[in-house]
């Protein structure tokens, strides 16, 4: 790394810290403190309600990064420019294409860093205030129907997972040409965790839908797919999941014949959205090398119109379509990305060199 490239950095690597710092206190103040406490319940204490603005930080701060990635690249850059020192590199021998490398390279590396924070923290994090704005967790249900592995839907009188059982539960097996099979009920049934104990009951036989056998039962024992906190609709929200989490669910979902697409988009969502801030400034780039001169102010302007472009784009619009079945996940979660990237790359290629 020669002199050049460090003080590039230090320059743009400054700018980008600063910037964060300044939008992580904006958002907090505006969006958190103002929003988000206007939703709470009026018997919440102080404590809740300040656990809840700090566990809801991280994801606010993710937000934040792509505008603090363009008004770093606009401010160094288009400092350089007002000080004629890129004229000065460019006449030089230096190409525009030397210059933006490191700033790139570094961007890449900090978007890698903020992947890992937006899976292994703030996603956490979000879980974390989502309970405590619900206050208590659904740890009991009634009347619950449920679709289950192979082919099994399950029907519930009533849940308690706190006493790990069920009243009156009702176990329909389908074959794969979904024509009923078998019928299982029993007035309780408790769960270990690979097996249901299913007590007092009994269970008939079809065959192309007609019934050719019946026979009770004391006790009787399965083997064991689901979880009983999925029966009252208490996991987690897939914004809430780490990308292992949304891969289980994902697979679940897709053995018990379940539609998967929200938490398929979330899953390529955490992979794309860390890298928002690249693409960014490959764009916000050339835009402080022309119009550097208008100053900070124009350069921060800019950045929130772009990152409310790509959020309306890629939230909004194509994330919303792929819940909805029209378009591919992976798509519409690096849509956007690919987009800007594309803009991007022909505004450097275009920029003066």
């Amino acid at each position: 790394m020669n002199i050049l490239d460090r003080y590039l950095l230090r320059e743009y690597l400054k700018a980008f810290v600063v910037g964060l710092l300044f939008f992580i206190a904006l958002i907090i103040i505006v969006r958190l403190l103002d929003y988000d406490l206007k939703k709470f319940e009026d018997d919440i204490s102080y404590t809740t309600a300040a656990k809840i603005v700090l566990y809801q930080a991280p994801r606010r701060i993710m937000e934040m990064v792509p505008i603090a990635g363009f008004v770093a690249v606009f401010f160094t850059l288009g400092r350089m420019v007002r000080s004629n020192e890129f004229t000065a590199m460019k006449a030089g021998g230096i190409s525009v294409y030397r210059l933006l490398a490191p700033i790139l390279i570094v961007t890449l590396l900090i978007c890698g860093l903020f992947a890992v924070f937006y899976n292994r923290v703030a996603s956490p994090a979000f879980h974390e205030a989502h309970l405590l704005q619900n206050k208590v967790r659904p740890r009991r249900g009634r009347n619950v129907v449920f679709k289950g592995k192979d082919n099994r839907i399950f029907y519930s009188q009533r849940i308690v997972l706190d006493d790990k059982e069920i009243k009156q539960l009702t176990i329909y097996e389908y074959d794969p040409e979904s024509r009923l099979e078998q019928i299982t009920f029993a007035k309780s049934a408790t769960w270990t965790p690979t097996e249901w104990k299913l007590t007092d009951g009994f269970i008939r036989h079809f065959e192309r839908g007609v019934e050719v056998d019946y026979e009770t039962f004391d006790t009787h024992v399965i083997e064991r797919h689901e979880d009983p906190v999925r029966f009252i609709g208490s996991e987690k929200d897939p914004r809430a999941m780490t990308i292992k989490e949304l891969r289980e669910q994902i697979a679940y979902k897709r053995e018990a014949g379940q539609i998967s697409r929200k938490e398929q988009v979330k899953l390529h969502h955490k992979t794309a959205y860390p890298f928002a801030a690249v693409v960014v400034v490959m764009l916000g780039a050339p835009i402080a090398i022309r119009f550097g001169r208008a100053g900070f102010f124009a350069g921060l302007v800019i950045a929130f119109f772009l990152s409310f472009i790509y959020w309306a784009l890629s939230f909004a619009t194509l994330e919303g379509l792929s819940e909805n079945g029209k378009l591919h996940p992976f798509l519409a979660c690096w849509g956007a990305n690919i987009l800007y990237a594309t803009v991007g790359s022909i505004m450097i290629w275009r920029t003066p060199k």
